[in-house]
């Protein structure tokens, strides 16, 4: 806390000055993560992850001159982690979607219906951010708002994609079927 009230101390002591600091800092690390995560929300939650990242380790900044800098350093390593924790996800959504898929075709396999090759083909077809809504919502079954929270999308998008990749999935199935 010493360390933090001497940085705030070298905005000159007012109250404006000390803002401004703060804002400059806020923007450079918004900038940073803004450039790795290409996503207006998720940059907030990286900069606010480092927000706490920086008060958690203030006590580890030798120099106060070097504020900036080191903040950028952290925001950045914070949005790296935070994207390759959002690309795993999305990938072992895909593998668990995949599972359900599986576990849906064994059912219609057994009615004489469908193959499991015919779902999964159409599946792979399907943008990854639609296999992993469908995933929320019938694995996992989570309420559409839930899922629209996750992706920080209004709820009628989510139902929208849901019904269409539902359409679609039907679609195919039912022209599988036929052949």
């Amino acid at each position: 806390m010493v360390l933090w009230n001497q940085l705030v101390a070298e905005g000159s002591g007012s109250n404006e000055k000390q803002e401004e600091l703060l804002n400059e800092l806020y923007k450079q690390m918004f900038i940073v993560a803004y450039s790795v995560m290409r996503n207006k929300f998720d940059a907030m939650d990286v900069v606010q992850e480092s927000w706490v990242k920086i008060l958690q380790k203030l006590d580890t900044l030798k120099d106060v001159c070097k504020i900036k800098q080191w903040a950028k350093v952290i925001t950045y390593h914070t949005a790296i982690n935070m994207l390759k924790k959002k690309q795993s996800l999305t990938n072992d959504a895909h593998i668990q979607g995949m599972a359900v898929v599986h576990k849906t075709t064994e059912i219609l396999d057994v009615e004489g219906i469908v193959t499991r090759s015919a779902i999964l083909d159409k599946m792979e077809q399907f943008d990854s951010t639609t296999r992993t809504i469908l995933l929320y919502k019938f694995d996992y079954q989570m309420r559409d708002q839930e899922i629209a929270d996750r992706f920080n999308m209004p709820v009628g998008t989510i139902k929208a994609k849901i019904h269409r990749a539902k359409e679609r999935l039907k679609t195919h199935l039912q022209d599988f079927a036929w052949k």
